[in-house]
Order: structure tokens, then C-alpha cells, then sequence
């Protein structure tokens, strides 16, 4: 893992590569009913050329992948990590027998780039001869020969899937996993696929889960969750000292002389020699003066630090 060293201003203008994110798309007549069954959004709520994020969960209410789903004309584009999109086409390819529909995985044909920054919208704009302005947050631009998704602001923030071969590149891809841990967003590995309920991930407080919609697939253990408040653990960004560490990795909180298992690294990057910023589950209750570790790790120290919304809104 190169180590990265970032600054508190914003950049000016970041390109990576994302070879780990993938790209599925649905079309057919059934699209809608039958991605409505599966995805914790509301797909009727979902304008053209823009995006939410999501859920895909398997039948116990255990996520599968977390995605950025966007509408393009006659089809649903599905973006998350590839091991995430193989376990949702798996499940997506199981139930859509009887349905008019296809779904293809065109990761191959549009590579995944993230770009951000102060001067991203000019310079994408300039390589695309297009201007990148919408009304919606949430928008989705579809070009001939490209898809980009506007993630974010402070930094300005896209995610760009396009079939140029000579796409830009000027920073290594642990720059983008730095900004969607700061983001508070979780990217499923292969260690953490079907670990964790949606709540678990905050997909709610990125307003990825509908509670209104009615049925589709983890449903009902997901609505448990909300009006039961049987919700005992979130999403938490932790920084401090430690080693690389991998999805699926242990944390443990100090507890007096004691360190017992607190929870389960969801993603992580080191930011400088030997420091850490991470996005873990732990309990809901988690205190903002706990100290964390590593497992394994006995030099390793964390601690929790503010996320871009409200964690009590659970």
C-alpha cells in the first residue's frame, strides 16, 4: 500500500484509476419492478440521468453490496466494488429468470475512474467537450461514450466510467478510498459481503434505504431494525497509528487494562507512514473518547472522528 500524504486544502484536480470498481447494467420491460424488489431505494423516486445510493441484500437482510445506482435512459446502472457486483449479479441472475430483462456486466467495456477537486467539473468538461452542469446533487451525466456520476462537493467529486483508452490518470487509487472513507461511504470486500445489515453501513443516513416502498429482498429485517431499535451497531471512521490492515480485520477497544473485540474493519487506507484512517462497524453506543486498536497490532491506536452526517439520526 503507497502511503498517502494529504493536505486540508481542497486539490486542485485528482485522477485515478478504480480497476476494483465494476459496472453492471440492467435493461428490459421488467427492469423496474424486478430492481424494485431488490435494491433498498425507491427506483419511482428516481429521476433520469441521476443516481442513489443503495443496498443489495440477500434474503436474511445481510448486505450483499452497496452500490451507486443511476438511471440512464432505458436502463439501471449498478456501480460498486467488483467482488460486491459479482455477489448481487449471483443473486440478480438467480431471481430474474422469469423476467424480461438482461443484465450485462460491462466493467470490461467502461473502465472506472475517480476524479476529483476544485477544477474537476473545467477539466472533465474539456476531455468530455461537455459541459457538466445540473440542477440535481445527485446527477448522473450520460454521455456517447461515458458515464459520470457526481458524488459529491468540497471537494467536487466524480466517478467517471468511460470507454476512452486514454482517459488522464496523476494519483495513486488509495487518494479515492481516502476521500469515500472521509465521505463515510462503505465498499464492500469479498471479507465483509453478507456480514452486515444496510443500518449497520449507515445506507439510511445516506439516504440509500426507503422504509415506504414496500417489499424487496431483506425488507423485513431491515424494518425490524428501524421500529424495533434493535440497531446495535454503525458505522464509525476511525484515525490514528497502525500497520496496513484489510477488510475483515478485528478491532478491539480498551477496556481498563483489558482489550476485548469491538468490531470489524469495513475499509482503510494509510494516509502517511504508519497512519491510518479507517471505516469500521462497531456498537452504536461507541464513545467519542474510546481508544481502538488493531488486532494484532499491539502498537496500533485509534480514535473516532466526526463523519459527514448526523449519527444519532439512526
Amino acid at each position: 500500500m503507497t502511503a498517502i500524504e494529504f493536505t486540508k486544502a481542497e486539490p486542485e484536480f485528482v485522477t485515478v484509476s478504480l480497476p476494483d470498481y465494476g459496472l453492471l447494467s440492467v435493461q428490459g420491460p421488467d427492469t423496474e419492478k424486478f430492481l424494485q424488489g431488490q435494491l433498498s431505494c425507491d427506483l419511482n423516486q428516481l429521476g433520469e440521468d441521476c443516481w442513489s445510493y443503495a443496498a443489495h441484500c440477500d434474503q436474511k437482510g445481510k448486505t450483499l453490496s452497496t452500490l451507486f445506482v443511476g438511471r440512464s435512459q432505458d436502463r439501471i446502472l449498478l456501480v460498486s466494488s467488483r467482488a460486491a457486483l459479482a455477489a448481487s449479479k449471483a443473486q440478480l441472475d438467480k431471481f430474474s429468470v422469469f423476467s424480461q430483462l438482461e443484465i450485462s456486466d460491462l466493467s470490461e467495456q467502461y473502465p472506472c475512474f475517480g476524479v476529483f477537486g476544485a477544477a474537476a467539473p473545467q477539466q472533465l468538461a474539456e476531455q468530455f467537450d461537455q459541459p457538466l452542469v445540473s440542477a440535481d446533487a445527485n446527477s448522473l451525466f450520460s454521455l456517447d461514450d461515458a458515464w459520470i456520476f457526481h458524488l459529491g462537493e468540497h471537494p467536487q467529486q466524480y466517478l467517471v466510467l468511460t470507454k476512452q483508452v486514454d482517459f488522464p490518470t496523476n494519483a495513486p487509487e488509495q487518494q479515492w478510498q481516502a476521500l469515500e472513507i472521509e465521505r463515510g461511504r462503505a465498499t464492500l470486500q469479498q471479507q465483509t459481503i453478507a456480514e452486515f445489515v444496510p443500518q449497520m453501513l449507515n445506507v439510511h443516513l445516506l439516504h440509500g434505504i426507503s422504509f415506504s416502498k414496500g417489499c424487496y429482498i431483506g425488507q423485513e429485517t431491515i424494518a425490524r431494525m428501524k421500529y424495533l431499535g434493535k440497531q446495535k451497531r454503525a458505522l464509525f471512521r476511525l484515525q490514528g497509528q497502525g500497520s496496513e490492515v484489510a477488510p475483515g480485520a478485528t478491532i478491539e477497544q480498551q477496556l481498563g487494562d483489558n482489550w476485548r473485540r469491538a468490531g470489524t474493519v469495513i475499509n482503510a487506507v494509510s494516509r502517511a507512514d504508519q497512519q491510518l484512517d479507517v471505516l469500521a462497524v462497531l456498537p452504536s453506543d461507541s464513545s467519542a473518547d474510546a481508544r481502538f486498536r488493531i488486532k494484532d497490532d499491539d502498537v496500533s491506536f485509534l480514535e473516532i472522528h466526526p463523519l459527514p452526517y448526523n449519527l444519532d439520526e439512526s
